[in-house]
């Protein structure tokens, strides 16, 4: 494993954490869980909406931390009706780039098959190249879980929780 000095950036340092086996972390090893890890960084003080597009690019998202993360996600606007409008507006910039995840049409689509499907899961999608960081990007991470359905805009930090026909809207 490559070495990195105490300067390092903390989220360089998060990156490697959640990019790392867990059995050779010692730590986090021992939680098997990386659930703790989130709920630990937003309690030192963490950004939310950074933390959520960590561990999502970082494929670190599972049942357990779904949990923590519908648990603690702040400011949710309940979007009853998805129809393809509604999606859309969720979607406030979506760039003309080579480098976007699909066509703003094609992405609308998707997103409302996976809600409709209940596609158990993290999708993220980027309005741009989300390598190249001198350029912007919007990042957008739909989270559905047995019982949840979260729109996340990373950029403008907004959540919407999306409720299907008859749901009861309980603990938001």
């Amino acid at each position: 494993m490559d070495k990195i000095e105490l300067g390092t950036p903390f989220r360089t340092v998060i990156i490697k954490i959640l990019s790392c086996n867990p059995k050779m972390l010692s730590v986090f090893g021992r939680t098997k869980e990386k659930d703790l890890f989130f709920k630990d960084l937003l309690t030192i003080g963490c950004d939310f909406y950074e933390l959520l597009e960590l561990f999502a690019n970082c494929e670190a998202i599972n049942n357990e931390s779904i949990n923590c993360i519908v648990e603690n996600v702040p400011n949710v606007e309940i979007i009853e009706n998805y129809n393809d409008k509604e999606i859309r507006r969720m979607i406030p910039h979506w760039s003309s780039s080579k480098y976007h995840t699909a066509t703003i049409k094609d992405i609308c689509q998707e997103l409302k098959m996976h809600i409709e499907s209940d596609s158990n899961g993290t999708f993220v999608y980027n309005s741009n190249n989300s390598k190249n960081k001198k350029v912007y990007n919007d990042t957008y991470i739909l989270l559905i879980s047995d019982s949840n359905k979260f729109f996340f805009d990373i950029n403008r930090k907004k959540s919407y929780k999306i409720i299907n026909d008859g749901e009861v809207t309980e603990n938001v």
